[in-house]
């Protein structure tokens, strides 16, 4: 039986409606056919637990549950899809496997004092995600990552305040190969 962390359920369950859209379930089990058939439980405690989560998803209105056509369906809604770029702006990581193509990736950055808290979100997530600060709002990263920081400038609603920039050389290149090991 494979071990979930808590929130990972609610987790899962958001992103199976958001790719699926709408989980149509069977009257045997209301609300949960189709949404225990993602996890395979196997054991009453489990199916349980991930009862517990589509309930309380359920609650802060993140799924909606209702009857059509003698089923019961669950759906995600707008709070859900919101909360699950939440989720994938937590998680996301930069893909580092692949042999570096010689670029330097700069994401440059001007966000007013007013915004100081998306403006220091981004600090943060940005130093998470492996980059390295060359000056107080100008970072660097030798892997492709511009999907991402398109993402993130979406999720902050920083999309124009932030800028990616592709460089064939750089001052100090040196120090920045001997940081990221290259």
């Amino acid at each position: 039986m494979k071990k979930y962390s808590k929130g990972q359920i609610a987790k899962n369950i958001l992103k199976a409606l958001l790719i699926g859209g709408v989980a149509v379930t069977v009257i045997a089990l209301p609300g949960m056919a189709q949404v225990l058939r993602l996890f395979l439980p196997n054991d009453k405690k489990y199916k349980q637990r991930i009862k517990r989560s589509l309930n309380g998803l359920h609650k802060q209105k993140f799924v909606r549950i209702y009857k059509k056509n003698g089923k019961e369906i669950v759906e995600i809604t707008e709070n859900g899809k919101k909360e699950l770029l939440s989720y994938q702006f937590d998680e996301m990581k930069i893909d580092k496997s692949k042999k570096w193509d010689g670029m330097w990736r700069v994401v440059i950055f001007d966000v007013p004092e007013k915004r100081k808290q998306s403006r220091d979100l981004l600090n943060f997530k940005l130093k998470e995600m492996g980059f390295y600060p060359i000056q107080k709002s100008t970072f660097i990263l030798p892997y492709e990552c511009k999907k991402e920081i398109e993402f993130i400038g979406e999720y902050l609603f920083l999309g124009e305040k932030i800028k990616y920039l592709l460089v064939k050389e750089i001052s100090e290149e040196g120090i920045l190969k001997k940081h990221f090991n290259l």
